[in-house]
C-alpha cells in the first residue's frame, strides 16, 4: 500500500527539501502537491523544484490544481475566473456566480494547458479533486441536457448532474492522456456522491478512484463504521473495474481532544487494503484556514500511523 499526503508547497527549494525528507522518513512513497494558479505564474518554485526534489527523496510526485477554477474543494483563488467570466455558472434565474461550469469546454481546454506545464515540470500524474454536482443553467448545460433544463423534472435534472460529473472526469482524463499516456489520472469522489461512483469507475482513462470518508466532520454526519464501509465499497468497485483504489484520512479541522481518533480510525481504514492511503493535509493543515485545533497533535497521530504502516515505527 502506497502512503501519501497532500502538500501545499513552498516555492523555496530548501523548504521543499526539508519537507520531502520528512515525508520519506515517516514512510511516504508518494506526495500530492496541492498547487494553485499562482504557483503556475508567480510562485513558480513549486513547479521548478518540487517534483525533482520529491523524486530525489524517493517520492512519486502527483499534483492537484487545488480549487481549480473555483469548482470544488478548498483553495478557491482563481485568476482564470477573473479573466474568463464566460466560464461562470448561470443560476435558474439567470444570475451568475464565479464558479466554473463543468460543461463549458473552455474549462477542459485550460486544464489541458496546465497538464502540459505539470508534465514538463516532472509530475507523475494529475488529481481531480472532489468533482460534484453543479447547479448551472448556462447555454452549454442546456445544450448538453437537450431540453428545457430550467423547467425539467427534478429527477431528470439530478440524472443530468450526475452524468455531468462523469463527463467532466472523462474529458479531463482524455486530455491528460493526450498530453502523455504515462501520466496517472486520479479522482476522489465524496461519500455524498456515492451514486456517481459506478459510472465514474467505468471511465476508460481513469487510473485511480478514491473517496474521502471524513467522519470527523460534523456536517458529513458519519460514523467511523460508515467510513470503513465507504472504503470497502470503493475498493470493491475499483477491483471490479480494474482501477487502483485510494482512501483519504481526515487530518484537517480536527477538533481538540479527538486527535487519537485520527490514528485509531486511520488504522481501521488502512486495514481495508486500498492500493494507496492518503491524508489531507500536511501537518494538520497548519497555517491554513483548514487548520486543526492542535495541528501538532494531529500530525503526531498521522506520523505514528504512517511509521507503523510502513514498518518504520
Amino acid at each position: 500500500m502506497d502512503l501519501g499526503v497532500s502538500y501545499i508547497p513552498s516555492h523555496l527549494p530548501d523548504h521543499l527539501a526539508a519537507d520531502m525528507r520528512h515525508l520519506a522518513d515517516i514512510g511516504c512513497t508518494e506526495v500530492l502537491f496541492a498547487i494553485q494558479e499562482n504557483h503556475l505564474d508567480t510562485l513558480t518554485g513549486a513547479l521548478t523544484y518540487g517534483p525533482a526534489i520529491a523524486r530525489d527523496h524517493g517520492l512519486r510526485p502527483y499534483v492537484v490544481i487545488w480549487g481549480y477554477a473555483n469548482t470544488f474543494g478548498g483553495g478557491r483563488m482563481s485568476r482564470v475566473m477573473l479573466e474568463h467570466p464566460e466560464l461562470w455558472r448561470v443560476a435558474r434565474d439567470g444570475s451568475v456566480a464565479p464558479l466554473a461550469c463543468l460543461n463549458n469546454p473552455l474549462l477542459g481546454e485550460h486544464f489541458g494547458r496546465i497538464t502540459v506545464r505539470c508534465r514538463e515540470a516532472g509530475f507523475a500524474g494529475l488529481f481531480i479533486d472532489e468533482p460534484t454536482r453543479q447547479e448551472c443553467f448556462c447555454a452549454h448545460c442546456r445544450a448538453a441536457f437537450g431540453g428545457d433544463l430550467r423547467h425539467a423534472n427534478p429527477e431528470d435534472v439530478d440524472d443530468f448532474q450526475r452524468a455531468t460529473v462523469r463527463a467532466y472526469i472523462a474529458d479531463i482524463c482524455r486530455r491528460v492522456k493526450a498530453v502523455d499516456p504515462a501520466l496517472t489520472t486520479i479522482t476522489c469522489l465524496m461519500p455524498i456522491d456515492r451514486d456517481t461512483w459506478p459510472a465514474v469507475a467505468e471511465v476508460d482513462g481513469l487510473d485511480v478512484l478514491g473517496t474521502d470518508p471524513y467522519w470527523l466532520l460534523p456536517f458529513f454526519r458519519m460514523t467511523l463504521g460508515d467510513a470503513v464501509a465507504d472504503t470497502q465499497a470503493i475498493k470493491a468497485l475499483c477491483d471490479g473495474h480494474g482501477k487502483q483504489s485510494q482512501v483519504w484520512l481526515q487530518g484537517w479541522r480536527i477538533p481538540a481532544g479527538r486527535e487519537e481518533e485520527v490514528y485509531a480510525g486511520g488504522r481501521r481504514l488502512a486495514e481495508v487494503g486500498c492500493d494507496s492511503f492518503y491524508t489531507w493535509s500536511y501537518r494538520g493543515g497548519l497555517g491554513t484556514n483548514e487548520a486543526s485545533d492542535d495541528p501538532a497533535q494531529v500530525w503526531a497521530a498521522v506520523e505514528r500511523l504512517y511509521r507503523e504502516l510502513s514498518g518504520r515505527a
